[in-house]
């Protein structure tokens, strides 16, 4: 029995030794891999797939939350992510009092000039802004629907699709 353990042990032997041969010639391939990679990354070596933008949805890029400052005023607060941009001549807002629609005029901050690659020579906010939006008399209580429409576009190169939200709200 004891040339059996012996064949035993040398055939264990034999296939540890196929296994560490194995793993020594894969870890050059593995390196070659992550070195070309690595390379499609670099700045002037292409588009690879390691250098195409990952853009944020347009949820994630432009938040906002409303405010009540005072009576008879909504406040619409955006936050914009680093490197994304919103139009100023893009912004609609209307109140919805029942099956009536108002057009509310906003009163917005400075913007930004900017040359834009998709509309050219626009003015726009790069970073957190408050709009006020001054109510009709006829809307100063109860409940109402604020509808904005926006657009905005990230610097890397992608233009957002118009966004229209509608917040019900308690005035």
């Amino acid at each position: 029995m004891s040339s059996l353990n012996v064949v035993g042990t040398d055939r264990r032997h034999s296939h540890s030794s196929i296994l560490a041969l194995w793993f020594l010639l894969c870890i050059p391939c593995v390196f070659l891999c992550s070195t070309t990679l690595q390379a499609q990354a670099l700045p002037g070596a292409g588009r690879g797939l390691l250098s195409a933008p990952a853009f944020l949805p347009v949820e994630e890029a432009f938040t906002f939350y409303t405010s009540l400052p005072e009576p008879g005023v909504i406040g619409v607060h955006w936050q914009i992510v680093d490197g994304h941009y919103l139009y100023r001549d893009k912004f609609r807002f209307l109140l919805r009092l029942g099956e009536t629609e108002h057009a509310l005029s906003p009163l917005l901050p400075p913007s930004s000039a900017h040359e834009d690659e998709f509309f050219g020579a626009v003015e726009v906010y790069f970073s957190d802004m408050n709009v006020l939006l001054p109510v009709p008399a006829d809307a100063i209580s109860g409940p109402v629907t604020l509808i904005m429409e926006y657009q905005g576009c990230a610097s890397a190169g992608l233009c957002y699709t118009p966004q229209r939200r509608a917040i019900e709200m308690e005035l």
